[in-house]
């Protein structure tokens, strides 16, 4: 990187720093951005698309600020992803299956994963059926965007720039499109069902569900006492900053992750050369952490620092990306953008909601509203919607939602990096079929352990 660049890079950080902190204050101010619980680095970058060059023009950000926050968010995802294994704790031999629940909820929304690839490639082969043609690509920006966030859908345009595709931008704008959409429209809908089935009286902790604490609103704690710890130094002043430690390690990853691939590139081998290099990344931090763990040295790594770097980056990177949106270009695709959000909700919602209800043994309710928040936005939204049925956490939802939300990240990980490879070699229609058929064995599978799970309660009371 020459001067030149490392001075462009610098001033897109700075931008993107002031419209952080906008969208920090707004949130704190403006009760409107309260109540759908926008994140300050979405509505900072929605200020920088508003104002900036490809909006309104009131910012003069030069085209080499654009293109640096255009292409950031597909490199830096390599610290978000490579970090995901890291810290983890080994569970007890046989533990996991005694969260019969926290299983079938896992299976349920990977099930939904699945559904929502499928009506992507659906929606593409129609449009392009009916003459409104889509990108060949185009159908996984649905779930990316819902599923996993404005952080995940801020990679697919690297992840098809990578497979050599020109309409990554493009594509990048409309995973960022589906994310807003999901996060807003889920958030009011899960709002929406959790009135209903509080006045219903199928709730159990909770009679108004608007009843949060303030920092859940405006985005600040306002009291000293009732701010948590981000995490515990584990090294002694005069050697290495604790950051800087566990920074340090997440590119060991980062770069074992580009040998991996480079080795991979290199000798052509079969099916994995079209895998993103950030895949090679988390794969590599799964061989790396175990032998930590093995050597002891995982007492010097702490889980809150390691999540604290995720968050600082994944804030980042998602404003900008939505401050580079080709939100022209974006405005071509509205038809397929409303119809796949359309049926993306109409799908997601009732399915989760009948399946809970009948594979769930207790609080259905409460365990429903976090993979509701999670399968329209990110894990956080889903954190939000079980604060709001489970105020002080007096059920197991959280903990069952987040083992779920475990379970379904090793799927859309996996799916994530083979998707988009595959749709560009085998079309729409195939992978339309390939995910559907995902969704049938899934499905299949949570009826199996219906029935185990059956057996071993009825074993149990016996």
């Amino acid at each position: 990187m020459t001067a030149i660049q490392l001075d462009t890079f610098l001033k897109t950080m700075s931008i993107i720093g002031v419209l952080l902190l906008v969208g920090t204050i707004l949130r704190a101010k403006v009760k409107p951005l309260q109540t759908l619980f926008l994140p300050a680095c979405v509505i900072g970058g929605f200020i920088g698309l508003l104002l900036g060059p490809r909006m309104l023009g009131i910012l003069p950000f030069s085209e080499e600020v654009m293109a640096t926050a255009s292409n950031m968010p597909g490199r830096f995802f390599a610290l978000i992803i490579a970090a995901m294994p890291m810290c983890a704790t080994r569970l007890k031999k046989g533990e996991l299956f005694k969260r019969f629940d926290a299983i079938s909820i896992g299976i349920i929304i990977t099930l939904i994963s699945a559904l929502q690839f499928a009506i992507g490639f659906l929606v593409n082969v129609v449009c392009n059926a009916v003459g409104a043609p889509v990108y060949a690509g185009y159908g996984a920006e649905m779930m990316v965007g819902f599923c996993g966030g404005h952080g995940t859908a801020s990679t697919v345009g690297g992840i098809f720039e990578g497979l050599g595709q020109d309409y990554w931008e493009v594509a990048q704008g409309v995973a960022m499109t589906f994310s807003t959409i999901g996060m807003v429209f889920g958030i009011l809908l899960g709002i929406i069902v959790l009135n209903l089935m509080a006045r219903r009286g199928r709730t159990h902790y909770v009679k108004n569900p608007g009843a949060l604490p303030i920092e859940m609103k405006v985005g600040l704690y306002q009291d000293k006492e009732g701010r948590p710890s981000a995490g515990e130094l584990t090294t002694a002043g005069g050697s290495l900053d604790t950051l800087s430690l566990h920074l340090a390690y997440i590119f060991l990853a980062v770069g074992t992750g580009y040998l991996i691939h480079g080795f991979i590139k290199a000798n052509q081998i079969p099916y994995l050369t079209s895998l993103s290099q950030w895949f090679w990344m988390l794969i590599a931090m799964y061989i790396l952490w175990p032998v930590t763990r093995a050597l002891g040295w995982d007492r010097y790594f702490d889980p809150n620092i390691k999540s604290r770097l995720q968050g600082c980056v994944t804030d980042f990177i998602v404003t900008a990306a939505i401050m580079s949106m080709p939100i022209a270009l974006i405005a071509e695709y509205w038809l397929p953008l409303l119809v796949t959000s359309v049926l993306g909700f109409a799908v997601t919602v009732p399915v989760l909601l009948f399946l809970n209800s009948r594979f769930v043994q207790e609080n259905w309710v409460e365990k429903s509203m976090g993979p509701l928040g999670m399968m329209t936005g990110d894990f956080i939204t889903g954190v939000l919607m079980t604060r709001m049925v489970d105020p002080d956490f007096k059920s197991n939802a959280m903990e069952d939602f987040s083992i779920a939300y475990t379970l379904n990240t090793f799927y859309c990980v996996a799916m994530v990096a083979i998707i988009f490879p595959y749709v560009v070699a085998n079309g729409a229609f195939s992978a339309f079929l390939f995910t559907g058929a995902h969704a049938a064995v899934l499905f299949v599978l949570l009826l199996m352990f219906g029935v185990w799970k059956k057996k071993q309660i009825g074993g149990e009371a016996a």
